[in-house]
């Protein structure tokens, strides 16, 4: 414990997160050649190579995932105190924030929330994780992330807040010129072809678990991962996709979509902000939760003009 000191383990900390000493170097504001010293220290204190390097990047070993499973969460706690009892200034801070966030709740909040973020606290960073619903209580244990943003959240722990930030209507989406939008009943909704946006790329979709209880089916063509390519997929084309619609005002014109209400009843989009309850007495937690939920109120002003500039009614029903 003697060869040990906070700044080794720091050093530990960012190469487990960055997978690079140069980042690292950055991450810490220490010159890449003292965080290789670090490094050198760090191996021979353990007795492990504790990285490796494969394909140009480094890998830790079994060893440093064993070391990080304590380290993390402790210098996490450690952090945590010492903010926790000083005063949190986002002008002053240097701290390091990072969220979890899905694809949709990346492509609709995350303009305005870097922002905010960098305007307010113009000396932090803050780190994104594309992050799914199953992924989330293991990142918020971990401290690989201090929050989550994501939409129709449905776990449950006793360890966790989960926060309602808005709830969006489901909403259908073609191409412009194709004619079977102009008047879109349920038969012409069955008898398009379809393009699915699934995170893990497989997953049925909000249509399909409502159609399977109708006793009905629609023909999925394809499955993408992303939201924002969808509308250029289906330029052109008679397919159709089915999003919520906070996303309406990420909605290129160049695109030609053109956005319909559904033909049957979707339920609506959720979309909460998740994290651990001991974070609720953090000033710099609470600033940024603050931060999301200011973001979230910007948002419904962008989707309350994006339904006049593309034309569609229903808009003021859907904000809540």
């Amino acid at each position: 414990m003697n060869q040990i000191d906070l700044n080794l383990l720091r050093t530990f900390d960012a190469l487990m997160q960055e997978r690079s000493v140069t980042k690292a170097a950055e991450l810490l504001g220490r010159t890449q050649s003292a965080t290789s010293h670090s490094l050198s220290r760090l191996r021979h204190i353990f007795k492990d190579e504790l990285f490796s390097r494969d394909s140009g990047v480094m890998e830790p070993t079994p060893r440093a995932k064993e070391l990080a499973a304590v380290l993390t969460r402790a210098l996490s706690d450690i952090r945590q105190v010492v903010e926790r009892h000083l005063n949190f200034e986002p002008a002053s801070t240097f701290r390091n924030f990072r969220i979890g966030l899905s694809d949709s709740s990346a492509v609709t909040i995350l303009p305005s929330l870097i922002q905010n973020f960098s305007a307010q606290a113009p000396n932090a960073t803050l780190n994104v994780l594309h992050t799914r619903e199953a992924e989330v209580l293991d990142l918020l244990k971990s401290k690989q992330i201090e929050c989550a943003v994501l939409g129709n959240f449905s776990l449950k722990s006793d360890q966790i807040t989960v926060v309602q930030l808005s709830t969006h209507k489901m909403v259908c989406a073609g191409w412009k010129g194709n004619g079977l939008l102009d008047d879109f009943t349920q038969e012409r909704y069955l008898s398009s072809p379809h393009l699915q946006i699934s995170a893990d790329g497989k997953a049925d979709g909000v249509a399909d678990i409502v159609l399977r209880g109708l006793g009905l089916k629609r023909k999925v063509v394809a499955t993408i991962p992303h939201y924002l390519v969808a509308p250029w997929i289906i330029k052109d084309t008679p397919l159709i996709t089915v999003f919520g619609d906070n996303f309406i005002f990420a909605v290129s014109e160049e695109t030609e979509t053109k956005i319909v209400p559904a033909p049957f009843p979707l339920p609506d989009v959720r979309v909460s902000m998740i994290y651990e309850r001991g974070l609720e007495a953090d000033a710099g937690h609470a600033w940024l939760r603050s931060l999301i939920i200011a973001t979230t109120e910007v948002q419904r002003a962008l989707k309350e003009a994006a339904y006049g500039r593309l034309n569609i009614s229903g808009g003021r029903q859907s904000q809540q």
